[in-house]
C-alpha cells in the first residue's frame, strides 16, 4: 500500500511593497527600502534576500529615505513619529516627534543629513549622527511636494530647494539660513527638482503637474526655457550636461534636450493604465522607475540613442495583487506563470530571481485563468476583454511570445485548457475556452505555413463548435489525461462532462447546494474532483457521474482542489485560509495547514504531491515540499530510542541506580515514574542526617542544567498539590535548596513564578501537621487520665 504524504514543510515569499510610501534606494542601487503597509522591508537588490524587517508603530507609513551610502533610514509614519534606523548596528538610534504630517524626504550627498517637507509648508533638515534638527524653514503655503540638497556641505554653495502643492519653488541658503530665491512660475504641484548643466551647474529644472518642465538659470533664478512635456510630471533630472528626463502621469520616462527642448528618447508605454510616482537614480547612468502598483522597472541609459524605445532592462514586482490562477512553465518547469489582477501575463523565477518578473503584454482587461501544455513551453490565457491568447516560449530569447488570438465570446473569458496528452506534437492541437457568456468554445490551434513566413500573432475568429454549456458563470475546465472528454465547473450548482471531439453532454454532475469553483479529473482513474461554495469537495465516478465521497472541513467556499500521491489523495484550499490535505479512501482530513490570511485562489502541484504551491489573495505565496518518510523516520528512530530508555530505566531501578534512574525519567518526562524513583530513594536512604532523598540523587541534583530544574518544580507543584504526593516534594523541595544555591535558583527563568504556586499548598500542609500535633497532645492527655483511673 503506498504510503500517505502528511507533513510538509512551507517557505514563504510574500510582497516586500505595499502602500503609498515612495521606495527608496542607495546610490549604488544595491539596497533598496519599501513599505508594506505600516511595516518596513530592506532589500538586498544583488542577492534577492531580505536583509531587515522592521515592525512598524502600528501606523501607515508615509515616507521612507535611505542615506546614498546605505548606513541610515528614516522612517515616517502617519502618526508623524520619525524613527531613525542603523542598517549597520540593525537598531533604531533616535526617534522624534515631527510638527505634521509628512510624505517627502531628502538625503544629502554626504549621508549626513536628512531633509523632510510637512503638509503644513515646513520644510526641516535633520543631523543624523547629532540627532537634532539644524534647520527649520517656513515660507510655503501648502504641503511640500519636492526637496532636493544641493552644493557642498558647510560650503558656501550649499542649497535646499523646495516646492509644494501650489507651484511656489523655494531655495534657501543653508548657511546663511534664509530664502535666496523665491519661483513661483508653475501652476500646479512642483514634484521633481534637479540641478545641472555642467561643472557649474548653472541650471535648475522643475516639473510639475502642469505638464510642463521649467529651465530656471541659477544665477539670476531666471526661467531659460519651459518644455511642455504633455503627461503629469512626478519626478525629472539629469542624465547628462543637455540631456534631462521627465516621468509620470503615462508611466513613460521622456528625455529631453537641455538646449533645444525636444525629445530625444522615451520608454515604451504599457497597456495597464499606470502612472510613475517616482524615479530612483542610481550610478552608471541607470534609473528605477516607481510605477503605481509598485512595480519597478529598471532602465539602463548608457547607449541610447535619440529616437529610440527605451528598452526595461529589468522588472522588481513589489507585489503581485491577487494570484488567480498559476502554473508551472519554461523547458525545465522551474518557472511559475500568474493570473492577476492586472493584464500582463507575469512569469517569475521563484528560487533563483524570487523579486525579478517578466511581463507580458498583450490583453487590455484583467486576467481571469490560465493553462500550459505537459512540457511547460506553451501558455494559454484567459481575460475579461472577451480573449483568449496563446504563448510559446522562444528558446532564443528565453521568453514567451504572443502565438495566437482567439476572438469570438461575448463575454469574459473565464476558463482556458489545453491539451493533456503528452504527444510529441510541436504545437498544441487545440484549446477550450469558457466565457461568462455561458457558453465553451473549442478552437484549432493554426500552425504555419511551410515556407514558415506568416506574422505572428494568428488571429482565430472561427472555432471548431460552440456549445451553450451552463445557466450562469463558468468558473473553470479541465481535460482528461488521453484528451477524450473535457469538464466544466459551473456557479449554477452542476459540473459537466463533455466528449471533446464532438462537443456534446455527456453527464451531469448534481450534488452540490451551491456554484462549483473547480473541477479537476484524475491521471490514474476514472474519477474527477470538485470544489464549491458549499464548504464541501466531492469525489465523482466518470461511470455513473454519481458522488462517491463528500470531505467537509472547510469553514467557507472550497477554491481549489488537485490530486496528489495517485488517486489516493486529494488537496483542497479554500476561501478560510486553510490547506488541507485528504484521505480519498476514508474521507478523513490529514492535514491542515493555516498559513495563509485571505483567501487562497491560486494550488499547484508538482511531482504527484512532492511540492506543491499556493497563492492568496495579499499576493503571498507558500511553497510546501514534503518531508512525511523524513518526519517518520525520525518518529520511528525516537519510538526505538524511547522503548531502549524505558527498558534501561527499569534495569537501574531494579539494581537500585537511583542516581541515573533519576536522570532518565527526568529526561523522558515520565512523572509517576520519577516520583517512584524519588519515593524508593527516600526509603533506601541509609544515612537521612547526611542525604535528604539519597547519597546518588543529592549528588546528581547539584549537577542538573537550568531546563532539568525547571521541569523539577513543575512536577513538585503537581505533587504538592495531593496529599498522597506531597512528603516526596517536601522532601525534594528540601534538598534542592540545601544543595543549590539560591542565587542560582533565583537567575532561571520562570521559577519564580512556579514557586509562588507551590507556596499556598505548603502553607495549607503546614496548618494540617499543626492540626494533628494538637490533636496528639489531647490523645496523650486523655491516655493519661485514662491511665489514673485504672
Amino acid at each position: 500500500m503506498m504510503s500517505l504524504k502528511t507533513t510538509y514543510t512551507n517557505t514563504e515569499l510574500g510582497p516586500f511593497y505595499v502602500g503609498g510610501a515612495l521606495a527608496s534606494l542607495t546610490s549604488d542601487g544595491s539596497i533598496l527600502a519599501t513599505a508594506v503597509e505600516e511595516d518596513i522591508v530592506i532589500t538586498d537588490l544583488t542577492t534577492n534576500e531580505p536583509l531587515h524587517k522592521l515592525e512598524g508603530d502600528g501606523e501607515q507609513i508615509t515616507c521612507l529615505q535611505l542615506t546614498p551610502d546605505g548606513k541610515f533610514l528614516a522612517v515616517v509614519s502617519q502618526s508623524q513619529q520619525l524613527r531613525i534606523f542603523n542598517l549597520h548596528e540593525s537598531r533604531f538610534i533616535k526617534n522624534h516627534k515631527l510638527s505634521s504630517p509628512v510624505f517627502l524626504s531628502a538625503a544629502d550627498p554626504t549621508s549626513t543629513l536628512f531633509s523632510f517637507g510637512g503638509s503644513d509648508g515646513s520644510v526641516i533638515v535633520f543631523d543624523i549622527e547629532n540627532g537634532f534638527i539644524t534647520h527649520s524653514f517656513k515660507g510655503h503655503g501648502s504641503t511640500i511636494s519636492a526637496l532636493k540638497f544641493h552644493g557642498e556641505l558647510n560650503s558656501s554653495n550649499w542649497k535646499l530647494i523646495s516646492g509644494d502643492t501650489t507651484g511656489l519653488i523655494k531655495v534657501w541658503d543653508l548657511v546663511k539660513r534664509k530664502a535666496l530665491a523665491t519661483l513661483n512660475e508653475h501652476n500646479s504641484a512642483v514634484r521633481g527638482l534637479a540641478i545641472g548643466g555642467g561643472s557649474e551647474s548653472q541650471f535648475l529644472v522643475s516639473g510639475g503637474r502642469d505638464d510642463i518642465l521649467m529651465v530656471w538659470d541659477t544665477k539670476n533664478w531666471k526661467v531659460k526655457n519651459t518644455i511642455s512635456v504633455q503627461q503629469q510630471v512626478e519626478a525629472c533630472g539629469f542624465i547628462s550636461e543637455d540631456l534631462i528626463y521627465s516621468a509620470g502621469g503615462d508611466a513613460v520616462l521622456k528625455i529631453w534636450e537641455l538646449s533645444s527642448g525636444n525629445l530625444y528618447a522615451q520608454s515604451a508605454q504599457p497597456i495597464e493604465e499606470l502612472m510613475i510616482s517616482g524615479v530612483l537614480p542610481v550610478e552608471d547612468d541607470k534609473l528605477y522607475l516607481v510605477l503605481s502598483d509598485q512595480t519597478l522597472f529598471e532602465l539602463d541609459l548608457t547607449l541610447i540613442e535619440q529616437g529610440e524605445t527605451i528598452e526595461i532592462s529589468k522588472k522588481i514586482a513589489g507585489n503581485h495583487g491577487t494570484i488567480a490562477d498559476m502554473r508551472y512553465v519554461g523547458p525545465n518547469m522551474n518557472l511559475i506563470a500568474l493570473a492577476t489582477n492586472s493584464p500582463g501575463l507575469r512569469v517569475i523565477d521563484p528560487i533563483n530571481k524570487p523579486l525579478e518578473v517578466d511581463i507580458y503584454e498583450g490583453h487590455t482587461d484583467l486576467l481571469n485563468a490560465l493553462d500550459t501544455t505537459a512540457n511547460g513551453l506553451w501558455i494559454a490565457t484567459a481575460a475579461k476583454d472577451n480573449e483568449a491568447r496563446l504563448w510559446r516560449y522562444d528558446e532564443d530569447s528565453e521568453k514567451f511570445e504572443i502565438y495566437a488570438i482567439f476572438k469570438g465570446h461575448a463575454g469574459s473569458v473565464s476558463a482556458v485548457a489545453l491539451p493533456r496528452a503528452d504527444d510529441d506534437s510541436k504545437y498544441p492541437k487545440f484549446l477550450i475556452t469558457g466565457s461568462s457568456d455561458l457558453t465553451i468554445k473549442k478552437w484549432k490551434v493554426p500552425k504555419p505555413s511551410k515556407n514558415n513566413t506568416d506574422e505572428l500573432p494568428y488571429i482565430v475568429k472561427t472555432s471548431d463548435y460552440t456549445r451553450r454549456a451552463h445557466e450562469k458563470d463558468i468558473n473553470a475546465l479541465d481535460i482528461s489525461p488521453n484528451d477524450e472528454f473535457f469538464a466544466t465547473a459551473s456557479y449554477d450548482k452542476t459540473g459537466k462532462v463533455w466528449d471533446l471531439e464532438s462537443g456534446e453532454t455527456i453527464g451531469i454532475l448534481k450534488g452540490h447546494k451551491r456554484g462549483l469553483w473547480d473541477i479537476k479529473f484524475c491521471k490514474f482513474d476514472k474519477i474527477l474532483a470538485t470544489t464549491s461554495g458549499d464548504k464541501t469537495a466531492k469525489l465523482w465516478s466518470l461511470t455513473d457521474f454519481k458522488c462517491v465521497k463528500t470531505f467537509e472541513g472547510h469553514t467557507n467556499s472550497v477554491q481549489k482542489v488537485e490530486f496528489l500521491n495517485k488517486e489516493n489523495q486529494i488537496i483542497t484550499t479554500g476561501a478560510d485560509g486553510l490547506v488541507k490535505i485528504w484521505d480519498t479512501t476514508v474521507g478523513e482530513d490529514l492535514k491542515t495547514y493555516d498559513q495563509h490570511a485571505n483567501r487562497i485562489w491560486a494550488l499547484l502541484v508538482k511531482n504527484e504531491g512532492e511540492e506543491f504551491v499556493t497563492a492568496d489573495a495579499d499576493g503571498v505565496f507558500q511553497f510546501w515540499v514534503d518531508n512525511t518518510e523524513e518526519v517518520n523516520a525520525k518518529e520511528e528512530e525516537a519510538s526505538r530510542l524511547r522503548v531502549e530508555q524505558e527498558q534501561s530505566l527499569q534495569n537501574f531501578m531494579s539494581s537500585g541506580k537511583w542516581g541515573e534512574a533519576f536522570l532518565l525519567a527526568l529526561t523522558l518526562d515520565q512523572p509517576m515514574r520519577l516520583y517512584n524513583v524519588l519515593k524508593n530513594s527516600i526509603l533506601a536512604n541509609s544515612a537521612p542526617e547526611e542525604f535528604v532523598i539519597g547519597e546518588e540523587i543529592d549528588s546528581t541534583l547539584s549537577k542538573l542544567n537550568d531546563d532539568q530544574i525547571l521541569l523539577l518544580f513543575k512536577r513538585v507543584r503537581t505533587w504538592n498539590v495531593n496529599a498522597r504526593f506531597f512528603q516526596v516534594s517536601q522532601k525534594l523541595i528540601k534538598a534542592v535548596f540545601k544543595i543549590l544555591s539560591v542565587d542560582k535558583l533565583i537567575e532561571i527563568p520562570g521559577l519564580a513564578a512556579i514557586v509562588e504556586t507551590i507556596l499556598p499548598y505548603n502553607d495549607r500542609h503546614f496548618s494540617r501537621l499543626d492540626n494533628l500535633v494538637e490533636q496528639s497532645f489531647i490523645l496523650d492527655y486523655s491516655i493519661g487520665e485514662m491511665n489514673k483511673l485504672v
